[in-house]
């Protein structure tokens, strides 16, 4: 014991010296964590960037057929803050691993429910929580750093997608926003036992009218919001959207009318619902 603390202190101010030599410089695939809201939950990705600088990527640097940790040095880490519905799967919330296998006609997809691994590494299909096919997509350019991120956004769900080099893979996530909203509703609004504030029913109007159901209570709720709330421009507007989409065109002309001349006298801008309500008026038969 003596013998190792005494080759410890000797080693010490060498080991320290050393570290200190050390030179900080940019990493070569740059770590990215991108936080994306996906209907009313969470979707977190934590990757690594590498670049194409001049090689060939699929086929050569990461093989056909090849178990790949999509990204660089670490697995690439995906997190659901609710259930999802992962390219046609269910999978529980919770941290994954996102991997694939490139394929010149057919990539495959997999979360692993092992998250802690380095790369590809170690990877065992018995720890999968699923696998899916999709087709690669050709790019029309190169796109020289991988990038991976969310687009295609709907109430119900948004799609990943991997692009890098000339190729890029898309896979859809859908969430249950439905039923979460209509819980909402159902407490907030139809067995509310107080006052109801009118942006509450202005919400559930709208939520209604979006998914074109029950637009009876849709109609009866925002009257109660615009009645409830002088001057509020964006209110008439969509109670003028609705009252054209349900055929009530008087109503429809009315409150598009009240909504221009409220948009165009409020101080503090119109958000564009000016144009939006012209464009409404114009759109709707003549008397």
């Amino acid at each position: 014991m003596r013998t190792a603390a005494l080759l410890l202190s000797l080693f010490a101010p060498i080991l320290a010296a050393d570290a200190t030599a050390q030179i900080q410089k940019p990493p070569l695939s740059p770590r990215t964590v991108v936080e994306q809201e996906v209907g009313l939950g969470k979707v977190e990705l934590e990757y690594s960037r590498p670049g194409v600088k001049g090689r060939k990527i699929f086929g050569e640097l990461e093989p056909y057929g090849v178990v790949w940790r999509t990204g660089a040095n670490s697995s690439t880490k995906i997190t659901f803050s609710d259930p999802v519905n992962f390219g046609g799967q269910d999978v529980p919330a919770g941290r994954y691993a996102l991997y694939s296998i490139p394929g010149e006609k057919t990539w495959t997809v997999i979360l692993s429910k092992n998250a802690d691994l380095w790369g590809a590494g170690g990877y065992d299909p018995k720890e999968d929580q699923v696998r899916i096919e999709v087709e690669p997509q050709a790019l029309p350019a190169l796109h020289e750093t991988l990038t991976i991120d969310f687009e295609g956004f709907h109430s119900a769900g948004a799609n990943l997608f991997v692009a890098w080099e000339n190729t890029k893979i898309v896979v859809p996530i859908g969430v249950d926003t439905d039923s979460k909203v209509m819980a909402q509703i159902e407490e907030r609004v139809r067995k509310a036992t107080g006052e109801v504030a009118p942006r509450t029913y202005f919400d559930a109007a709208i939520y209604l009218f979006e998914q074109k159901r029950d637009l009876e209570d849709a109609a009866a709720w925002i009257k109660k919001a615009v009645d409830a709330s002088p001057g509020a421009f964006w209110m008439s507007y969509y109670q003028a959207e609705i009252a054209a989409h349900m055929g009530d065109l008087a109503l429809a002309r009315a409150a598009g009318e009240k909504s221009l001349a409220e948009a165009e006298a409020s101080e503090r801008g119109d958000f564009g619902y000016a144009a939006r309500a012209r464009r409404l008026l114009e759109s709707l038969p003549s008397r």
